[in-house]
């Protein structure tokens, strides 16, 4: 009897059938349920230049996921690699898998997730969440990070720098030799873990956090929107060092834009050679002796060859007895800065470049953007910015 051809399988075809029942058991593949998902880094940003950034909003079906473990979104991700990918954050991943560190090795090994290119990494609700780790975006183009929170990790084992104190090693985010990344609706917090909690070790503060997100090592066309920066100290770095301009000269072009910077002792950003664009922020703090920590320093830090261009942006901080302090600069090696439409509490800021003594960046910005007044930045306040308020 001859075998009916609509039941002859091939031992090739079976295999094939395996593998992607298989896979279909271990992978959390589903349908879209943000549909944001298939959206774009928008046009007004650096993000939005030089042919833009699409994350992995042109993916098939089959390369949409949810995923609500460490170990299922280290699976996408080695499945998926580089191809056009949407991932979807469901409720709290806790990167370290419930199991502490133990040591610097460890922490190291184990705390840290590396966002492939293509990406979208998008929360579900208000709900999403990542805790007891970092993310790597590292030698990858294109990605897209929207709608979650961060809680900063905590370093178990802060290494000690003469002249300097004890120092922390893991960021929240770090977007390292990477171009086209869009940052957008993200909560960015020492949540849970504070810097009055921190203990002293041979008579100075054992430090635990480092920065909240950093951009450096010739990272390019990134943009920040729309995200809740607060309760920290050192916020944001671009740029990795002074010594690094191989890297970084012409490159760090970074937009942040329409944010909230609340409880930032510093950073927000310091820039060494790139070219910031900051319009539409609230930055809301306290220099004032009432604050045991998080008080505030500066906002801008304007180092080598760095440059910030700030429009319409309002500073709310108590106790602060000087307007100039919200410029810090370091060094006056090329550095530039300027400022238009800005407030302080409810004075016009008419500060611009002579607050620290810089000059006038000569760059000009590529793109069209919307800028509300401060007051109006004030009065909206920290109702839109943020993870759950997309």
């Amino acid at each position: 009897m001859k075998p009916n051809k609509y039941m002859a399988i091939s031992t090739s075809s079976l295999f094939l059938l395996c593998l992607s029942v298989a896979q279909a058991e271990t992978l959390p593949i589903t349908q879209l349920i943000v549909k944001q998902g298939k959206e774009g880094a928008p046009s007004d940003g650096w993000a939005g230049q030089a042919g833009g950034t699409t994350g992995g909003s042109l993916a098939s079906w089959k390369n949409i996921y949810t995923v609500s473990s460490a170990q299922q979104l280290r699976d996408v991700f080695n499945a998926a690699a580089d191809q056009p990918k949407i991932i979807q954050i469901k409720g709290t991943i806790d990167i370290s898998n419930g199991i502490p560190y133990k040591s610097f090795a460890d922490q190291k090994k184990r705390s840290q997730l590396a966002v492939p290119a293509n990406t979208t990494l998008i929360g579900i609700g208000k709900e999403a969440k990542f805790i007891h780790g970092s993310l790597l975006v590292n030698q990858v183009q294109n990605v897209i990070l929207r709608n979650f929170t961060v809680e900063m990790p905590v370093d178990v084992a802060p290494h000690y720098e003469q002249g300097d104190g004890w120092n922390a090693e893991w960021d929240g985010i770090t977007i390292e030799e990477s171009q086209h990344v869009w940052v957008d609706h993200l909560t960015l917090t020492d949540g849970s873990f504070t810097d009055d909690q921190y203990k002293q070790k041979d008579g100075e503060t054992w430090t635990q956090h480092d920065g909240m997100l950093d951009i450096k090592r010739g990272s390019d066309f990134v943009t920040i929107s729309w995200s809740d920066f607060n309760h920290h100290d050192k916020t944001m770095l671009i740029g990795h060092s002074d010594g690094n301009s191989a890297q970084d000269a012409g490159k760090l072009h970074v937009t942040i834009h329409d944010s909230v910077f609340e409880l930032i002792e510093q950073r927000s950003p310091r820039v060494r050679f790139g070219q910031v664009h900051s319009f539409n922020n609230l930055f809301l703090g306290d220099a004032g002796a009432r604050v045991p920590a998080y008080r505030y320093q500066y906002s801008f830090g304007v180092g080598v060859k760095g440059s910030i261009i700030s429009e319409n942006n309002q500073f709310s901080i108590n106790g602060l007895s000087d307007n100039y302090k919200i410029v810090n600069a370091f060094g006056k090696d090329g550095n530039s800065f300027s400022d238009k439409g800005s407030y302080t509490g409810n004075s016009a800021w008419l500060g611009g470049t002579k607050c620290a003594g810089l000059s006038v960046p000569k760059w000009k910005i590529p793109y069209t953007y919307k800028l509300i007044t401060a007051p109006q930045v004030l009065q909206r306040g920290t109702t839109q910015a943020g993870a759950g308020k997309m």
